[in-house]
């Protein structure tokens, strides 16, 4: 159901209350893109899908064009169709007079593109569906806020930044009192915007604050996690602020985590299949099956959990909080798959994604492995206790370079994902190893410059 229904928004058009409507899709990198229309174009024609360039899906972070071979030269740079999806559509209160909707992208023949984020997390979806399950998420997510804007931290050359506060603040109260005129914009606006807030909170580094997005239906979750990523970003902007969810901003800084959280459901009656008190860990042998099948993968599908050469940053060191060992415990935060919760509440949380994952490509992975545990019935090792970083157990890769060697060799992705999906994907892991090798960076002028 829209969170602005279709005859409300012909109504606010006509009125004047809403004049124009952005049109999203989402990007490799859980970004949005798309174009601003006129209210009345949307209603006459744009609902029908605009067209965008392809290059949206073949370039990275920074809209560095790379050579995919989904979209180049060779292809025309061509366009594809953004099918706004009506079931989304929304008030964007942080913009006046402004609804918003996010599509699915498709060929101009119609046919869904396969390597979409969008498109991915729902073939997941319904592959669940057609076992009699609906997997449900939830997402954490942290950032820094900088009193800073776009054009101070390219003067500062992104060093000496002012954070909105310059202490460690986890949990307390009284920042959330004293920031709570920025703070409690994004919470008042994201939730007028049609999802719901579990919690915000402050976090360990300087200027960091942790939201919590309520569960909800998968799709819902990671439509959710990419619109409150772009208003955060949006709403400090509009306020002289700057957010940035890298997963590691600073070397002495905390970094900053995507916790993914999810949860079975049985289609036909409704319950949480994970859980069932009479087994072992209260954990039902389905349960068992899916993670053991997320935990098997896990190294495999890094390229989808750890995307960038700084995703790495904040997992490579185990001091830092962040796991990076194959592993699983029950309520235990230093595991890679955290078993938490009974009956309707029971779930696992994938604590290895950072802020700057992609949470539709997250929780494709994470459905993906799952079900192939179920499917193969997989084994499940013993749960750790203590403190897995110092345990002699197999590690998670921890680089770039590595994951990517690790999912070239992937038979088994390549059947769960799709061979075109994985080398669109390893192409874009490449592109940014090939942009981060070739460039001299601080850290080299530093060790190197006066002493060489």
């Amino acid at each position: 159901m829209a969170y602005l229904e279709w005859n409300k928004l012909r109504r606010q058009v006509e009125s004047g209350e809403v004049t124009s409507v952005i049109i999203a899709g989402v990007d490799m990198q859980g970004k949005l893109f798309g174009k601003r229309v006129p209210g009345h174009h949307f209603i006459e024609d744009a609902k029908d899908g605009i067209h965008t360039c392809a290059l949206n899906l073949a370039w990275d972070v920074s809209l560095n064009f790379g050579a995919f071979d989904f979209c180049n030269w060779d292809t025309g740079v061509h366009d594809m169709v953004t099918l706004p999806d009506l079931s989304t559509l929304r008030p964007y209160p942080w913009s006046p007079k402004t609804a918003f909707v996010l599509s699915d992208l498709k060929s101009k023949d119609g046919t869904d593109i396969s390597i979409a984020p969008r498109n991915m997390l729902k073939r997941q979806i319904a592959k669940a569906a057609g076992l009699g399950l609906k997997p449900y998420a939830a997402s954490e997510i942290e950032f820094y806020i900088f009193k800073e804007t776009s054009e101070t931290v390219r003067e500062k050359n992104y060093t000496g930044l002012k954070p909105l506060f310059e202490y460690p603040v986890d949990y307390s109260i009284y920042r959330l009192t004293v920031d709570h005129w920025f703070l409690g914009q994004l919470t008042d606006n994201l939730e007028a915007a049609g999802g719901a807030i579990e919690a915000l909170k402050g976090e360990w580094g300087n200027g960091q604050i942790e939201l919590n997005v309520r569960y909800a239906e998968a799709l819902e979750m990671a439509d959710r996690t990419a619109i409150y990523k772009n208003g955060i970003k949006e709403m400090a902007a509009l306020n002289g602020l700057m957010a940035t969810f890298m997963a590691k901003q600073d070397t002495n800084d905390s970094g900053s985590s995507g916790h993914t959280h999810i949860s079975l459901w049985d289609l036909e009656n409704g319950n949480n299949v994970l859980y069932d008190p009479e087994q072992e860990y209260g954990l039902s042998e389905t349960g068992r099956y899916f993670l053991a099948g997320m935990l098997e993968l896990a190294p495999e599908l890094m390229v989808f959990y750890a995307p960038y050469i700084n995703s790495y940053k904040r997992i490579m060191d185990f001091g830092s909080g962040a796991p990076n060992t194959v592993s699983w415990g029950i309520d235990n935060r230093s595991t890679s798959f955290r078993f938490d919760g009974k009956g309707k509440s029971c779930r696992f949380e994938n604590r290895v994604p950072g802020a700057d994952a992609n949470h539709y490509l997250v929780l494709s992975a994470m459905i993906a492995s799952g079900l192939y545990g179920i499917e193969n019935r997989l084994e499940l090792p013993a749960p750790i206790t203590g403190n897995a970083g110092k345990l002699e157990i197999p590690r998670l890769p921890t680089n770039l370079y590595d994951a990517v060697k690790i999912l070239e060799n992937s038979k088994t992705v390549r059947e769960l994902l799709g061979e075109e999906v994985v080398h669109h994907y390893l192409q874009a892991a490449q592109l940014e190893l090939r942009d981060f090798f070739s460039s001299v960076t601080d850290w080299e002028r530093k060790k190197y410059f006066e002493f060489i």
